[in-house]
């Protein structure tokens, strides 16, 4: 070897040695391990089961940056360029929930969900009224906002070099705290003659129908629910009285509204009896009755309605005998006839 290709030759490598020392641009770095973290309570959830699913929606700068599902619902990792983000999470996947509509899911502001329409063979509807599914158990929740830096990823590729198994994460770790945003809404209904009841239905409108995701309030979206479960429990046989529950799930009251004395509103109710002939309509003034009580496990609130007592039914059925058996029916069975409610909650 000459001297003059000796000199080419250390000088070659010398500039690849210094080259391997120089960090390459910013557009050529990794992006950033971030850890979101589900802080999930034990009532948060029915029977304290978690889903078995989530999605997260991440906004970066203002802007819809990614969607992620995943089964991991403790706790899950994803990769995030350098900017400042914010995100909200859903149970499961807007796919799995056939009552409900997703709207604007890329709007961090206006993402929201929407009870879809339905119909009914017994229940006749007023112009331009909707009537709509009671939505499922669904969950929501929403990050504080959160950055990632370039010198994080620096600090986070550089200290990979010096692991054992050249892998090394700077994470942070983000928390979400859902909470349901679907609520109970219960009422009871005292009877005398009780025994005579064979089935009941009832509807409410001016329920809401839209709920915003990361706003945690419902729209001004209205709709009618239909009441159609219905459970009868004999409380003084010899004196024959009982009452009626029925349930429902619901967004609860539009434009975020809770219970209260000025909601000028009735509850209509129509019992069939165990003659199979018999008809009876009722209806019940809310107004100041509905209140919040405690919910139950996986809701977010629980509207109570109860209509008399024991001691003074609020509902009197004509003492009729039953047609075979009797019996009372929890779910509504084909009527003869329809009906038309007019009931504002």
């Amino acid at each position: 070897m000459t001297r003059k290709t000796l000199i080419l030759a250390l000088l070659t490598a010398t500039i690849i040695a210094a080259s391997s020392c120089i960090e390459p641009p910013l557009h050529l770095r990794q992006s950033l391990e971030v850890l979101v973290k589900v802080l999930w309570k034990v009532d948060v959830y029915p029977d304290g089961e978690k889903p078995d699913g989530i999605t997260l929606y991440f906004f970066r700068e203002g802007e819809f940056y990614m969607q992620h599902t995943t089964s991991n619902v403790d706790s899950c990792v994803v990769q995030l360029a350098p900017g400042r983000y914010k995100l909200y999470m859903i149970s499961q996947s807007p796919e799995e929930y056939w009552t409900m509509d997703f709207e604007d899911l890329h709007d961090f502001d206006n993402a929201r969900v929407s009870v879809v329409e339905t119909k009914s063979s017994w229940y006749t509807r007023s112009e331009e009224e909707v009537v709509i599914n009671n939505p499922e158990i669904m969950l929501a929740g929403v990050s504080q906002e959160f950055e990632v830096t370039e010198d994080m990823i620096y600090l986070q590729r550089k200290n990979a070099t010096k692991a054992p198994d050249n892998t090394y994460y700077y994470t942070i770790v983000v928390p979400i705290a859902p909470q349901s945003i679907t609520s109970q809404y219960w009422v009871t209904i005292y009877s005398d003659n009780a025994d005579v009841l064979k089935a009941v239905r009832a509807s409410t409108t001016g329920m809401a129908r839209t709920f915003y995701l990361t706003q945690g309030k419902t729209g001004d979206d209205e709709g009618t629910q239909l009441i159609t479960q219905w459970t009868l429990t004999i409380d003084d046989e010899q004196r024959r009285v009982g009452h009626l529950d029925g349930y429902i799930t619901t967004f609860g009251f539009p434009r975020g509204e809770l219970p209260s004395s000025d909601r000028d509103s009735t509850l209509n109710v129509t019992t069939l009896l165990v003659d199979e002939e018999t008809v009876e309509n009722y209806v019940f003034y809310v107004g100041d009755k509905i209140h919040l009580e405690d919910p139950p496990a996986g809701y977010r609130y629980l509207y109570r309605i109860i209509f008399g007592s024991i001691f003074e039914p609020a509902i009197h059925p004509k003492n009729v005998k039953p047609k075979g058996t009797g019996g009372f029916t929890a779910g509504v069975t084909d009527w003869d006839e329809e009906m038309t409610l007019d009931i504002g909650i």
